[in-house]
Formats: C-alpha cells, structure tokens, sequence
C-alpha cells in the first residue's frame, strides 16, 4: 500500500496553487500511513529555477524536526495490532506498540488488545500513563489529546 500526498493542491510546481497544507496535516497523514502498513510519498515540484518553493521547505524542516523526537515510533515500524480507529493508529517494532493518539480528548483510551502489557508511557516526555488490563482490552489513563499536539504518543512495551 503506498499513500501519496502533495504538499499543496498541485503534483507540480504551480505559481497560483498557494494551498499549502498544515505541517500538522501532512505529519499526521503520514502517521495514518504507517498505521496502515503503507508507503508515504509526498510530492512538490521545483520551481523553474529548480528550487523548492520556501513553504514546501518549511513543511520538510518541520517534519524533519516532529521525526527527530518521534521517529521511532515510525521509522523500521509495522501497523500494529489494532486497526485504524476513528482516534487514530498504531505501530509496531518488536514488543513495542506506538498508540498514536490522533483525535481523542477524553482521559481513557479503551484499546481492543489482548496481549499483556508491562508498561506504558508518554513517547515525548517518557512519563508513565496508567494502564488497566481485563477481557482482552487495555485501558489507558492520562491518553487525552493535549491542546497544540499533533499526535500524542503512547509507548507500550508487551510481555
């Protein structure tokens, strides 16, 4: 499966097409991609000089910059054991599930897994986030969605 997407409204260079996406929106969508085990391809064009435009540079400096903090939780991952949800994804690498919390504002996150869990905790800051186990789903306490983030990371490590 592969995803590709364009940085603004057009696959080439175009002088008019001053619909830029938001670095959020392109991060996120790129997170929606590794969720579902698929390629993500973004496309700009040069412009005629052969440069990139300065706003597709500054969607690249600030993805660039969301991957250095958050890169392991998609580079060399898989989708992970739960399925695209309406509150976003997961990945996998190994014993490690990244929940990939997209849109969700409550403080409980129930995910359908039944694998055991030895512990949880926010990707960004490493604080631990409560985790409850029973009939084969994991509740996951302090998971809210915080204002100004793109993609609120939870780093499960299984048994």
């Amino acid at each position: 499966l592969e995803m590709a997407q364009t940085v603004n409204s057009s696959w080439g260079f175009s002088l008019v097409d001053t619909n830029f996406k938001s670095d959020e929106r392109i991060v996120r969508d790129l997170v929606g991609a590794a969720g579902r085990n698929a390629n993500f391809v973004l496309n700009t064009g040069p412009m005629p000089n052969g440069k990139i435009q300065p706003e597709s540079l500054a969607t690249f400096a600030a993805m660039g910059k969301w991957l250095k903090q958050t890169g392991r939780s998609i580079y060399k991952t898989r989708g992970g054991p739960i399925g695209p949800q309406p509150w976003g994804v997961t990945t996998q690498r190994g014993k490690t599930v990244y929940v990939h919390i997209l849109d969700w504002t409550q403080d409980a996150l129930t995910l359908p897994l039944d694998q055991a869990v030895a512990g949880a905790r926010l990707l960004s800051s490493g604080q631990p986030i409560g985790v409850t186990q029973a009939n084969g789903k994991v509740t996951l306490t302090g998971a809210a969605k915080q204002p100004g983030e793109w993609d609120r990371i939870v780093e499960l490590t299984l048994r």
